[in-house]
This record gives C-alpha cells, sequence and structure tokens, in this order.
C-alpha cells in the first residue's frame, strides 16, 4: 500500500538511495536537505512521486513549515527516516580529539544529530498516532554502539544518543501501531566520509572482514525493509551494517 515518507539529508549518500528504494516500493517520497536534492537523478518512472523540499535541521520553525505543508496536503507522513547528520573534524582532517572538543561544537553537533530527530518525530507523531500504522527509522552509527576508529567523542555521543531515542520511541509508540528502529552503519561512501585524509578509508576497509566500504544501497535496502508492512514486529532494534567490523 503506498504511504507518504519523508526522508532528511536526502541530497545525497544514504538518504538519496533510501528515497529512491522508498520510491520502488510504490510511496510518495519527500527528499529533504539543507542542500538542493537532483530529482533528474531517479529514474524517469518513479519521479512523479519524488518531491524535494529545503530544510534545514537548525530550524523548528523550517521542521514545522516543511511538515506541515505535506500534513495540509497529504492528511499524515506515515514513514520518517532520519537520516541526515554532520560530523565534526580536527583541522588536519582526522577525528578530532576529546581535548580539542568545545561547548559551541557540542551544541551544533547534538542540535542536528540529536535533538532535530526528537523535533521531526514529535511532529510526525500525532498522524501516525491517529492511523495507528507508522514506521520511524533512525541513522545512527558504528560509533554510536563501539568505538571509533575515525570519529571524533562529539559525534560518538550524538549518536549514542540516537538509540536511547530510538527505543524510547519504540517502547511508547509500539502500542499506536507505530514503530521505531535504528541502523548503525560502519563506513559509508558519502561526502562526509570522503574527505577524510589521505589513507583513512584504505586503512578501515583493511579492517572489515568483506574487505571494502559500505555502499550507500547497503544502508538503504535495510532502511526501505524497517519501512515495510513486514516490519511490523520489529520494533527498538538496531540493525548493524557495517561488513562485519563491529559484531553484537
Amino acid at each position: 500500500m503506498s504511504k507518504v515518507a519523508l526522508v532528511t539529508g536526502a541530497a545525497s549518500g544514504i538518504g538519496f538511495a533510501t528515497g529512491v528504494e522508498l520510491l520502488k516500493a510504490g510511496h510518495t517520497v519527500y527528499f529533504t536537505d539543507r542542500n538542493p536534492t537532483d530529482l533528474q537523478r531517479v529514474d524517469a518512472a518513479l519521479r512523479e512521486r519524488a518531491k524535494a523540499v529545503i530544510l534545514d535541521l537548525n530550524s523548528l520553525a523550517d521542521m514545522q513549515k516543511a511538515t506541515g505543508d505535506i500534513l495540509a496536503r497529504h492528511g499524515s507522513i506515515d514513514i520518517l527516516v532520519n537520516n541526515a547528520g554532520i560530523s565534526i573534524r580536527g583541522a588536519d582532517g582526522k577525528p578530532q580529539s576529546l581535548l580539542d572538543a568545545t561547548e559551541a561544537q557540542f551544541f551544533d553537533i547534538m542540535r542536528v544529530n540529536s535533538l532535530a530527530l526528537m523535533q521531526m518525530t514529535q511532529l510526525v507523531l500525532p498522524g501516525m498516532m491517529e492511523k495507528r500504522w507508522g514506521r520511524i527509522v533512525n541513522v545512527a552509527s558504528l560509533a554510536g554502539r563501539s568505538k571509533s576508529i575515525v570519529s571524533g567523542p562529539l559525534y560518538m555521543m550524538s549518536k549514542s544518543s540516537v538509540l536511547g531515542l530510538t527505543r524510547a520511541t519504540a517502547a511508547e509508540m509500539g502500542p499506536y501501531g507505530v514503530t521505531c528502529n535504528a541502523v548503525a552503519p560502519g563506513r559509508v561512501l558519502s561526502a562526509m566520509t570522503e574527505n577524510a585524509a589521505p589513507g583513512v578509508n584504505d586503512g578501515y576497509a583493511s579492517q572489515i572482514p568483506v574487505r571494502r566500504i559500505g555502499e550507500p544501497i547497503d544502508i538503504a535496502s535495510g532502511i526501505a525493509y524497517l519501512c515495510s508492512e513486514h516490519a511490523g514486529f520489529t520494533n527498538g532494534a538496531v540493525i548493524d551494517i557495517n561488513g562485519g567490523f563491529f559484531m553484537s
């Protein structure tokens, strides 16, 4: 059955690939991002159900307008994928050290990686609860599940908080037919990872059992399952997609 989906951070990488997978599943998909999304990259047969919206997750007013416009048009947002996130690196492009982290940087990263997820969830939940159906998928990270050799402490803290929000939402909303799950990707090729210092990605790949960095579709496929009708008994779960680097 066709649903209305909203994906954050959808102009590229995991978010874009997820949007395409949800289009393939027959849904209407809103690709939201602070940058423009090039929908010409979407197959022409799917493009009619693809919508692009500029959304700045630093602004609650922006979130309210974006979701409000969609709700006014469709009545509800059935699927929410909280994918957008930011990372902070040291001046040399390497992971930031704990001693270099500042209060301002903490609030910057938590604003987007944690607080915005809660606010987006709050905005879509009333409609989901009324329909007694909803799928929320939060994109966490291996950095929030275990140690990370490439992410700094602020990123690790923010992604750990995503897991807490996922469990809280799953427990409270399950009785309403709304599930909330998380995926925890390992190293994935994206604009963020491609800016790493020389040799970082090759070094990481050599430590992964499958001997490669992930592709966005590897993560998007898992997210699409969690958004499906068949995932109704999967709730509060964390799906690790990391090539075997971390096994829980």
